[in-house]
Formats: structure tokens, sequence, C-alpha cells
């Protein structure tokens, strides 16, 4: 494993080199969003910036928003 990103309390960006594939169980080396468990959950991708965006997105999906749900008054 080349580098390590911490984006969230889950999952980290890592890039996987091509010699390491097996390690991870993935089939080509890249940036992947991996668990605590080291296990690959998002990827690959090209670069750290899409990984990055990807981990946000799936972090948007799956959490609450913490702004309560507003309603239209009708006046």
């Amino acid at each position: 494993m080349d580098k390590s990103v911490d984006t969230s309390p889950g999952l980290a960006a890592v890039r996987i080199p091509d010699d390491e594939v097996d390690l991870y169980n993935v089939s080509e080396g890249g940036w992947y969003a991996v668990d605590e468990e080291d296990k690959a959950v998002l990827g690959p991708f090209e670069s750290l910036g899409e990984c990055d965006r990807a981990i946000h997105d799936r972090i948007a999906l799956v959490t609450p928003s913490a702004s309560p749900a507003t309603r239209a008054h009708i006046t």
C-alpha cells in the first residue's frame, strides 16, 4: 500500500499498487476506498481526488442530514 488518507471514520483512500492487488482482493491497481478491515469498498479510481469525491458522495448518501426536515408553510 503506497499511501493512505483518512477521509471519514469508516473509509480511507488507499493507493494499491499492481503488485499488491492480491492482498486486497482487487483486479487492478489504483486508488480505492477501504474500510477498517482493509476491504476495498469503492474503486478503482485514477486519482486521490476521484476516490475522495466517491467517499464523500457515499457518506452523503448514507448519513442522515444534520438539519431537520422542513415543510412548506401554507399561508
